[in-house]
């Protein structure tokens, strides 16, 4: 155990008794089950495609290990330098997101990455971040000045940002983005009036993704009748009856580390359905175990936003927690079978370097934004309020 004296002044002390210990250890151990289950189940891919065998192990713990530094160096921050923090990188990501419409590397029929240096990104995932705080700052503003028209331009933004990943095409990070901004509007004290509107014009969104969208249509349709018509399907096991029958082979203590058979049956067991795969090798108890992992996360999460005095912070910190929570509970869904499959990596647990890194930002942007109040902390920073709300 990190052992900090309370009379050590400087950043690193004021950091350890002021920033949330439960959960930077609980975001710690999630990412070593994320290890963990790399080193079982990613080896299957690596085979399938001709490399080494622990490639993807090893390219998980460097994420990781980046990911975590990110975390710690963000959280040690004070809490006035996120929102600046936030604009540089929104600024660099959605570039990033204009670049891949041009020179993206095409997988799958999309286009959302770039390569460089044998590595590729994901530009869309660390805007998640960025814009959530960004958009919690202008509508704060909104409602501490009183002037709904500075509602007007985080919607604009948050428009031009889905049309770009709509044309990627990436309709999951969209749908995330949009129902974290309505969280936030809700969150910001929106009437019921707008707040129906507002559904109802998702719906209409929604029904327009599944005429235009080919495959959204595809996807729909196999889990409408994976429920409703399974004769209809062929033989061959979609991915989300293989998940199903991953939960059932796991039973309530798995099949063992290693023993499941999933990994060799989906390419994607090691990111997208990694939290099947987890319930075929480790069984129900442990499954539940991450759930409440998760679950304490969330609650203390929002006890702590609680205590949070300024209302910009407040708003960006309820934001950064809700678009994890909803990642969270959309790969769950996809799969338990509750939700149309759709590529939606478990935070800090499946492989993939730019959703680890994003969350590493993200988690640590939160610890920040929640540090509680230290009088030393007054002593080596500038306090930063004026309204709450300043950029």
């Amino acid at each position: 155990m990190l052992r900090i004296s309370r009379t050590n002044m400087s950043a690193l002390g004021a950091w350890w008794y002021t920033v949330d210990r439960w959960m930077l250890f609980s975001i710690i151990f999630l990412g070593f089950i994320g290890l963990f289950f790399s080193l079982a189940i990613s080896p299957a891919e690596a085979i399938s495609i001709k490399t080494n065998t622990y490639f993807f192990l090893t390219r998980h713990f460097i994420y990781f290990s980046i990911s975590l530094f990110l975390l710690i160096s963000i959280s040690i921050l004070p809490s006035n330098l996120i929102r600046k923090l936030s604009l540089v990188i929104f600024i660099f990501s959605f570039i990033g997101i204009f670049l891949t419409l041009f020179i993206g590397v095409n997988s799958g029929g999309a286009s959302r990455w770039l390569s460089a240096f044998g590595f590729t990104i994901q530009p869309s995932e660390f805007l998640k971040p960025s814009l959530i705080v960004i958009v919690s700052w202008f509508f704060a503003r909104s409602r501490l000045e009183g002037d709904s028209n500075l509602q007007v331009v985080p919607l604009i933004i948050t428009l031009v940002i889905i049309s770009l990943l709509l044309l990627q095409p990436d309709v999951g990070q969209s749908i995330l983005i949009i129902l974290t901004i309505m969280g936030l509007l809700f969150f910001n004290g929106l009437s019921w009036r707008i707040i129906s509107a507002l559904i109802s014009i998702s719906i209409l969104g929604f029904t327009l993704l599944y005429l235009n969208f080919s495959h959204v249509a595809l996807r729909i349709n196999n889990w409408l009748a994976g429920w409703f018509f399974p004769d209809s399907l062929d033989n061959r096991p979609t991915q989300i009856s293989a998940a199903i029958d991953a939960f059932e082979n796991g039973g309530l203590f798995g099949q063992g580390i290693g023993e499941g058979w999933m990994k060799y049956n989906l390419p994607d067991a090691y990111t997208d359905f990694i939290f099947a795969a987890v319930a075929e090798e480790g069984g129900l108890l442990l499954i539940i175990i991450i759930i409440l992992i998760y679950g304490f996360l969330i609650i203390r999460g929002f006890s702590r936003i609680t205590l949070i005095s300024d209302y910009s912070n407040q708003l960006s910190a309820s934001g950064l927690l809700l678009i994890f929570g909803l990642q969270t509970l959309f790969h769950m869904a996809v799969n338990l079978s509750l939700a149309p499959a759709k590529g939606m990596t478990l935070p800090f647990i499946s492989y993939g370097g730019s959703s680890i890194l994003s969350l590493g930002i993200c988690m640590g942007m939160f610890l920040s934004l929640t540090k509680k109040d230290d009088p030393r902390v007054k002593k080596v920073t500038k306090e930063y309020s004026l309204s709450g709300v300043n950029f």
